[in-house]
């Protein structure tokens, strides 16, 4: 099967990263044919019900497709001409044109005309609001000039993939996931969307034990908890521990603990699966930079002793700590790293860690 990811553009690296961990996750074998801003197209040997879980636990991808054509701008009615869509659609249907950034399109027009071809042949219901099947037009391999302003202008496309949709991205998740929406919150927390592609990054499996040894409020052990594994936190401050119970109660989760321990110090007898966790930035300030890369190698040795041998690790840190400096006399190594600027002063580093 052939497929196209609209994914996020919020991050250079990021989105791509996590979805081929995840595919990775779901032993999906995938080969990537073409690359273009905020999309890929891929060749995977799976069917639609393993695309649909695939799709169903990104954070930065958008949207998922089932390839039927490739055309041009200039050839995309002579193309829909041509395409068996009785073979395509049963049911309802709808035509929507997605584009990359905000080159010339008349996404209008083109979706009442080719609506229009489609329903003629196939003398199927068009529905705006709940079709059975989604048409998407994806315009991509754009032109792109610099103009006076010294802006990034897309002058036009020259590619357009005719697609099935199969994957669109619930928003309502990250929205109703907001920290400030949980029973117990704590300024800081980091958002659902982060949260669950560090979850992924960290090749998290269904039911795999998964450690958060800064659990804070709980977050990244939630977005974890969604993929139906059994969840170990722990944190230095007690309130954060009995918070993040009551917030993991409120999502129903059942197979769960909670440490009220220094990571540095941790005892329990299982070994994790993976390893998520965004430690503390305020630490920096009460121990100084030093003091900060000395606690984090001595986290870093502690989870290791909990870390299965194949286990990964995905962790938040500020720029400023140097993490190649950290892992130095561990058992461990950095497979990558990926820059999110958070505000004029602070960059978050996100990196992957397995055992060497």
């Amino acid at each position: 099967m052939e497929i196209t990811i609209i994914l996020s553009q919020e991050n250079e690296t990021l989105p791509k990263s996590e979805l081929i961990a995840r595919l990775e996750v779901l032993d999906i074998k995938y080969k990537i044919q073409h690359e273009y801003p905020g999309v890929m197209q891929l060749e995977v040997d799976c069917d639609r019900n393993l695309i649909k879980e695939l799709g169903s636990h990104l954070g930065y991808t958008h949207e998922i497709h089932e390839n039927i054509a490739y055309t041009t701008p200039e050839d995309i009615f002579n193309c829909v001409r041509d395409i068996n869509w009785n073979e395509v659609i049963d049911g309802s249907f709808k035509v929507r044109v997605r584009r990359v950034g905000t080159g010339p399109v008349d996404k209008n027009n083109l979706e009442r005309i080719v609506g229009g071809k489609i329903q003629k042949t196939t003398q199927q219901p068009v529905s705006l609001d709940n079709p059975d099947c989604t048409i998407k037009l994806v315009y991509t391999d754009p032109e792109i000039i610099v103009n006076d302003k010294k802006e990034e202008v897309i002058t036009k496309y020259n590619k357009v993939i005719v697609s099935r949709c199969i994957v669109l991205q619930d928003k309502k998740h990250f929205f109703d996931n907001k920290p400030h929406k949980r029973p117990y919150f704590h300024p800081g927390s980091m958002s659902p969307k982060l949260a669950l592609c560090m979850v992924n990054l960290a090749h998290v499996h269904e039911d795999d034990v998964v450690l958060d040894p800064f659990c804070g409020t709980g977050g990244i052990l939630i977005e974890a908890g969604c993929l139906n594994t059994k969840l170990i936190g722990s944190d230095i401050e007690r309130n954060m521990v009995e918070g993040t119970k009551l917030n993991l109660a409120h999502e129903g989760f059942k197979d769960f603990k909670v440490y009220w321990e220094d990571v540095r110090k941790l005892e329990f007898e299982e070994l994790v699966d993976a390893v998520a966790m965004d430690p503390p930035y305020g630490i920096s300030t009460t121990l100084g930079g030093d003091d900060t890369k000395e606690l984090y190698h001595q986290a870093l040795i502690s989870i290791s002793r909990h870390l299965k041998d194949d286990g990964y690790i995905c962790m938040a840190s500020p720029h400023y700590i140097d993490l190649y400096e950290v892992v130095e006399d561990t058992p461990l190594e950095i497979k990558e790293q990926h820059s999110i600027r958070m505000h004029k002063s602070l960059t978050r580093i996100i990196t992957v860690l397995t055992k060497k």
